[in-house]
């Protein structure tokens, strides 16, 4: 017997919300600690740069790595901002931050370099940095050294235990070396004139002319040593250790810093290694050098780069012009 049609119930329609949510982790890019480290390490390998540009630029992405395991392919630009508020914090036990603008900032250009090289080589639809800002950074004020502070250096060398050698370190810095380039160089690389730097940072090789001082200072200190039965060869380092446990070796940058730390005891001032550099530059300024043949000898790529140094030149340029107008 047929069922009566208004008994048959009316038909209903569910409809099905799959919980996304739940499955957020399975839906994102997965990538393997050793997959991430291949891609820094290819990334580097793409570059043109000198191995201690290479390990810093490695050290500031293994930072990032360290402090999110996200994988490349799913980095956000609030992720990259949540970064960059974690480089900037400050401790909350010292009141101090950890880290410079500057090292802030190095870190997160160094990031945005690497991501936008993902996004070129086609590991990455976008580059999710390009939405975050730098950090900005003051004006830095001049290190140059006065010209009492340089000679109370050069008479503190003077009575250390290896004045031949630490005479010959502070006229080479005393041309706009950096420390590494100092370190850098071989026998070969002094002519009796001027120094060949053949490894710089930012590929700034280039050869620097040096004073009368300077040249009798490393001539004599190269004799020394040959005095002492040390056989030099055209790859010996130009500088070099006298400890009797590395004598003979390539004195290295560490070995630098700490006697500029040794010498600003003796003198009463702190002062590094890098502010021979700021202060050959200013002084080529103080006396007229045209800037490009100064950006020449110091081996800048850029005016921007090489105005920090000549600052002090620039605001006493500008005072003697202010005095003329009023006497």
């Amino acid at each position: 017997m047929p069922i009566p049609k208004a008994q048959i119930p009316e038909p209903k329609l569910i409809t099905i919300v799959p919980q996304l949510a739940k499955f957020d982790k399975l839906i994102q890019p997965i990538e393997t600690p050793e997959l991430r480290q291949l891609r820094i390490d290819e990334f580097l390998d793409a570059r043109s740069i000198a191995p201690n540009t290479r390990k810093a630029y490695k050290e500031d992405l293994l930072r990032f790595m360290h402090w999110t395991d996200t994988a490349w392919a799913a980095v956000t630009p609030r992720q990259v901002t949540q970064f960059k508020a974690y480089l900037l914090q400050v401790d909350g036990a010292t009141g101090k931050r950890s880290l410079s603008d500057a090292s802030a900032k190095r870190i997160l250009q160094t990031l945005k370099n690497f991501l936008n090289w993902m996004t070129q080589s086609g590991y990455l639809d976008r580059n999710p940095t390009h939405a975050v800002h730098l950090p900005k950074l003051q004006e830095p004020e001049t290190q140059h050294l006065t010209s009492e502070q340089v000679m109370a250096i050069f008479n503190a060398a003077m009575e250390t235990s290896l004045p031949e050698r630490n005479m010959a370190l502070l006229s080479i810095l005393s041309h706009g070396l950096r420390a590494q380039e100092a370190s850098n160089l071989n026998i070969e690389d002094f002519d009796g004139q001027r120094l060949k730097i053949r490894q710089a940072k930012a590929d700034s090789k280039g050869t620097v002319p040096i004073d009368l001082d300077a040249q009798m200072w490393v001539q004599q200190y190269v004799q020394w040593r040959q005095s002492q039965g040390e056989i030099l060869n055209a790859d010996s380092p130009l500088l070099a250790s006298h400890s009797n446990r590395n004598s003979g070796q390539r004195m290295g940058y560490h070995a630098i810093q700490k006697l500029m730390k040794a010498l600003s005891k003796t003198v009463g001032f702190d002062f590094h290694a890098h502010q021979f550099r700021h202060t050959f530059a200013t002084n080529l300024v103080l006396k007229g050098m045209n800037p490009y043949h100064a950006m020449t000898l110091t081996r800048h790529k850029s005016a921007n780069s090489f105005r920090r140094y000549t600052k002090a030149a620039d605001e006493l340029a500008a005072e003697q012009a202010f005095r003329q107008l009023n006497p």
